[in-house]
Formats: C-alpha cells, structure tokens, sequence
C-alpha cells in the first residue's frame, strides 16, 4: 500500500512539473513544440538516470527506484518509459527489436492520434463529458 502511495505522489509531482515547465515554455513563440521535445528528453533521462543509479549501482532502493520510474517519469512523460525500453532493448543485443520498437511506437502512434482525433471530429461519439 505504501509503495502505490508513493507511486501516486510522485506521480503528481510528475504532473505538475511537466505542467510547469510546459506553462513556461509556452511563453515563447515555437514553431515546434519545444516543450514537449524537452520534456520527453528530460524525462529520458531521468528515467536511464533513475534505472542506472537503481538497478545497476543499487544506490536507489527498489522501491524509490520504482516510485520514480512509474510515479515520477510516467507522470511527467511515458516518452521516457519507452525510450528506457528501447535502450533495455538495444542492451540485451536485441537489436532489430529495439529499432523496430522505436519506429512503430511513433509512427503508429501518430496514426492512433489521427484515429482519435478524426473519431473525435466525427460526431460519431455519442458520449459526452461535463
């Protein structure tokens, strides 16, 4: 139970800190989303940083480590979850999966949005949310 809660709180400050770095970001004109591009490597980071100093050096106990990765990363951006799978990846020599991980999840993954997006603009929701 504690592990959950230290999960979920971390998560939240996970949340909030994308939110502000976002909010800060926003007050500068982009042509590309650069606070999202920042977040998720920053994210990437935190998550191999997190993992290396966890599960590698065993400087972080298991139970931080995973309130950071799941909580704090997952809260902050999945980016960096998949980045730190593809990494796990490439680490086990499985090389072909790792690149192929990395090309479908964005690839398919802007197709799911489009999906999303064009349902969304159908109407063929009926659902609504107040």
């Amino acid at each position: 139970m504690m592990q959950l809660l230290g999960i979920g709180t971390l998560g939240l400050v996970g949340v909030f800190f994308r939110y502000g770095i976002d909010r800060i970001m926003t007050q500068f004109s982009f042509p590309f989303p650069v606070a999202t591009f920042l977040i998720n490597l920053l994210g990437s980071f935190l998550a191999g940083l997190v993992y290396g100093l966890g599960a590698e050096r065993a400087v972080i106990s298991p139970e931080l480590r995973t309130g950071l990765l799941v909580g704090f990363c997952g809260g902050f951006t999945t980016f960096s979850a998949a980045m730190l799978q593809s990494f796990l990846l490439f680490d086990q020599r499985k090389i072909w999966m790792s690149a192929l991980y990395l090309l479908m999840s964005p690839v398919i993954g802007v197709f799911f949005a489009m999906a999303g997006v064009y349902l969304a603009r159908s109407g063929a929701s009926t659902i609504q949310f107040h």
